[in-house]
Parts: structure tokens; sequence; C-alpha cells
């Protein structure tokens, strides 16, 4: 993206440093890393940061009326429908495409806006030991909004553990151990100091779940969810709670807000980075008719817009 950087980086660049970066990672996440690293980092020009992050903020902003939230509430099943739903998303990933327009500048259009956890602690540890092992410039930053790795590793901990004791947070999975994310979840440990559980392992007694630790009993106030509910239904999984209960815990990411963004959001959103979207059971077919001498099957419907779930 920066010839100057890019030309600098190829020019040092030998096998035995990335073979050093990899080892590096692994001993960093304390488990090996199941998908390519990529042999460089990409570097952005600061302004076209900045103009993502606007983008992002814009689209966000759209989605805060009461339109929205109405009609959004549809797209939560009721089996997965948890109580005292957050009034705003805590975590919200907007996910880029970069293409360049007719005067070849590069323009971000929306992939994908998520109302969910991303590898938060991976992929700042990741960024900087690129910037160690590749002896990047220092000037070079990887955090946006003015913070560095101490005010990061600050804002990160007062989104997931709160005002609670780490032992009574935990991260949720479904078996972690067998998860591509685990490097993150055990640098999230490592990190902020709470445990990674696996939702099948979770007690639930009346109101109150717990989890086992060196065979104590802890009780659970705060999730920090990363359990997707399609692979729960996918694996069809039995637990002793369901998302539906009036349960005395927290949520530091409330999980109604995977269903309402990031399964429905996009027909919602009018920006110039969003492709024109409309879900299918609200649009007019169009009719379109083909010669009978190139198709015998001469009628049939067609949409011209998207879905978006």
């Amino acid at each position: 993206m920066i010839p100057a950087l890019r030309q600098q980086f190829n020019a040092n660049f030998t096998p035995e440093k990335y073979q050093t970066f990899l080892k590096l990672m692994e001993e960093r996440c304390g488990t090996p890393v199941k998908f390519q690293l990529s042999e460089t980092p990409c570097f952005f020009p600061k302004p076209l940061l900045d103009q993502m992050s606007q983008y992002g903020e814009e689209l966000i902003r759209q989605l805060g009326g009461l339109e929205y939230r109405k009609g959004s509430f549809d797209a939560i099943p009721p089996d997965f429908n948890v109580p005292r739903e957050a009034p705003h998303p805590m975590f919200i990933q907007v996910d880029f495409g970069l293409v360049r327009d007719k005067a070849g500048k590069l323009q971000p259009k929306l992939v994908e806006l998520q109302g969910f956890p991303s590898l938060y602690a991976y992929q700042a540890m990741l960024s900087q030991t690129y910037m160690e092992v590749f002896e990047l410039d220092e000037n070079l930053k990887y955090l946006l909004g003015g913070l560095d790795w101490e005010g990061y590793k600050k804002l990160l901990r007062r989104a997931v553990v709160g005002d609670q004791d780490p032992q009574n947070v935990i991260l949720m999975e479904i078996d972690p151990q067998q998860q591509k994310t685990l490097p993150d979840f055990v640098l999230t440990e490592k990190l902020l100091g709470i445990p990674t559980v696996s939702i099948t392992d979770i007690e639930k007694r009346g109101n109150e779940l717990f989890y086992e630790s060196d065979g104590k009993r802890i009780p659970i106030r705060r999730i920090y969810n990363r359990a997707i509910v399609d692979e729960l239904v996918r694996k069809n999984l039995k637990l002793s709670f369901s998302f539906t209960d009036e349960l005395n815990v927290e949520w530091a990411g409330h999980p109604n807000w995977y269903f309402r963004m990031s399964k429905f959001s996009l027909p919602y959103l009018q920006h110039e980075c969003v492709p024109e979207t409309s879900f299918l059971d609200r649009v007019e077919p169009k009719i379109w008719r083909t010669s009978p001498k190139r198709n015998a099957r001469s009628t049939f419907c067609r949409s011209e817009c998207s879905s978006s779930r």
C-alpha cells in the first residue's frame, strides 16, 4: 500500500526472519497457530485508515434509530433471545474490501458489519511481533484512536472484565481446544487473567452459573461470549442452561446484537461504500422474456437484489 515501506520490507526480508516470527508467535500464544500467517504485514496509509474509521462510524450511527430496533427484533431466534438486552452493542467490527475507482484511487467497500467480538488479543500481539522481528519503524502504528499498547489493554480489560473479579469472568466458547482461534483465547487468558470455558462444561444451579477449576466450583458473574449460535445448532449440543433463562450474569457483548447486526443490518445501510441491498422477500420480481430461438423456456423470474440472510 505504501511503496517505500514495501520496498524496504522486501529488501530486508529473509526466510530465517519469517521462521523466527512463526516460532515467536507460537511461544507467545502458548499453542500452535493452525492457520497460515502472512509473510508480510500490510502498510496502509493513515488517510485510508481514517476514511475507513469514519465510514464505520457513519454506518453504525445509521442503525441507532427506533425503526431499526423494531425491525431487527425479528432477526433474533426465539430460542436465543437473551433477557436484559444491552441498549448498545459492546463490540462491533466493520469489515471493508478495497477497490480502485475510475481514477485508480483505493476506496473502501463494506463486506460485513458484525456485532460480535473479534481476535482482540491475537491481532494486537501479531502486529507487535511483526514490529519486533522485522525491525519495523517505531513510528508505525497498529492501533487506532491514539491508543498505545497499555491504553489498549486497559480498554479491553474494562470491556471484558468490567468491575468483576477476573476469576468470575469467563471466555465462553464451544469446545475451545478444537477451535482455530484458540491462540486468541490463550492470549486473552494471559492478558486479562480470565479462564476459557467450554459452554458444555458450565453448570446451572437456580439462576446461577458455575465452572469448575482445580476441583472447585467457581461462580460465573460475567461472560465474554465467543460462542456462535449457528455452531450450537449444527452440533445439537445439550446445555445445562438456556439462553432465554433469567440468569444472574452480565454479558460482555450481549448475544442479541450478533443477530441484530451481523445477520440483519445490510439492507438498512445507505452509504457510498455499501451496495444497494434488499431482503428478497420484499422485492418485486422482474420478468425477463428471452427469445424462443435461444431458450425454449421463455419466461423466468429473477431478482436483481441480494439477500442479507
